[in-house]
């Protein structure tokens, strides 16, 4: 049997993301286990009008966080309720 440990230390100075949309985006790219991107997050993209650059034939373990805290801060948090 094997162990690890992980360590997780916070960043001095992190993005300034909407932590809620950053929530929702990853739930959605670790939806479907061993999928490509373009079979979840391509999707939920494609319905929020998202025209930038970003490569959904990637799975999500596949992508550094680096890549979805750019995407996060590219996209604008979803509009209120009324």
């Amino acid at each position: 049997m094997n162990s690890a440990v992980v360590r997780m230390v916070p960043r001095a100075n992190p993005a300034p993301v909407d932590v809620k949309l950053m929530e929702e985006m990853v739930q959605v790219a670790f939806s479907q286990r061993r999928k490509k991107l373009r079979h979840t997050l391509g999707a939920w993209l494609q319905a929020r009008g998202f025209t930038g650059e970003f490569d959904v034939q990637r799975r999500a373990e596949e992508v550094p966080v680096e890549d979805y805290v750019r995407l996060a801060l590219e996209l604008k948090p979803p509009a209120p309720h009324s």
